[in-house]
């Protein structure tokens, strides 16, 4: 049985999908396993992609209470604009304390 497609972010189903061989997916369970596990890999993905907004929006929060936009955003080579919507954004929310494969 192959190992989880989370354990590794996915590095496996990439490599077996990108190396040509006819039947790649029989170690995953087939096609339909890999098309659920891809989804799956992909949604951690995305929650890892929302917790790092989250800990930017809170860090640009934190800078803008000691520098102004303007300085912010040229260290951070962003618009002004740009740094408002990211001090803007809620933070808040249900995040995974460590990805799968940082797992004891």
């Amino acid at each position: 049985m192959a190992p989880s497609a989370l354990d590794d972010g996915g590095d496996a189903l990439y490599a077996a999908a990108t190396g040509g061989a006819k039947d790649w997916t029989d170690r995953f369970g087939g096609p339909l396993a890999v098309a659920l596990l891809a989804a799956e890999v992909s949604a951690l993905t995305a929650h890892l992609n929302a917790r790092g907004s989250a800990v930017r929006a809170l860090a640009v929060d934190a800078l803008l209470d000691d520098f102004s936009a303007v300085t912010v955003a040229a260290r951070l080579g962003v618009s002004r604009q740009k740094v408002y919507e990211l001090g803007r954004a809620n933070p808040a929310g249900s995040h995974i304390d460590r990805v799968p494969w940082r797992q004891p």
